[in-house]
């Protein structure tokens, strides 16, 4: 009997939630249709939450799902840096203008007494800031290259500034060797720089 009255009491409060609310208003008269009414009412109140509620998970799942394929994208991808292949550039760069200087050494160097050791000095990196040559020693570095290619081509590549800085002045000097002598010496120097390249190119496994 007890349960019974309780029954009645909630379908009673539910009908209320339903009705108007206004001072003045008549007294609610409770009848069974407007109690199955309200529960009508409420039971499809709930499906529609429990639907709402359905739709945001369905949502949260495909999110779930396009971050993991995302995700996997991204660890899939090859682990080479931008610095690396910033190197891998500079370093092949560096080759093409070891190459363009010795195979057009006259229109750099001059020839007789119009020697330009200024013009070899800024194709390998010396002076000037134009040349891929410039920096070329941090790029060895970080690829890690053998270090005695490393300190090889370095003082290679010293001889050729040394060299053709010499040429500048030797004409107007007491050096021990005309400007065209130290000319020629920074030439070898060159050759023998792009050699010792070569085999740097190999063991990093570029092409020119």
């Amino acid at each position: 009997m007890l349960g019974k009255l309780t029954l009645v009491l909630a379908c009673a409060a539910a009908a209320m939630a339903f009705a108007p609310c206004h001072p003045g208003s008549p007294p609610l008269s409770i009848s069974s249709a407007s109690i199955h009414s309200a529960a009508k009412e409420r039971k499809l109140a709930l499906s529609m939450s429990v639907r709402s509620s359905s739709e945001e998970t369905c949502k949260l799942l495909q999110r779930s799902a396009v971050n993991k394929i995302l995700l996997g994208t991204l660890l899939a991808m090859p682990t080479t840096s931008f610095a690396e292949d910033v190197d891998d550039e500079k370093i092949r760069a560096g080759y093409a203008t070891l190459v363009d200087l010795i195979e057009n050494w006259t229109k750099y160097a001059g020839s007789g007494d119009e020697l330009n050791g200024d013009n070899v000095r800024r194709q390998v990196g010396t002076v000037g800031n134009k040349s891929p040559l410039l920096g070329i020693r941090k790029a060895l570095l970080r690829k890690q290259v053998d270090i005695d290619l490393f300190e090889e081509f370095d003082k290679s590549l010293q001889e050729i500034d040394s060299n053709a800085y010499s040429a500048i002045f030797a004409d107007t000097s007491t050096a021990p060797k005309r400007g065209y002598e130290y000319m020629n010496d920074a030439k070898r120097d060159a050759e023998r720089t792009l050699e010792i390249y070569k085999k740097i190119m190999d063991s990093l496994g570029l092409k020119p």
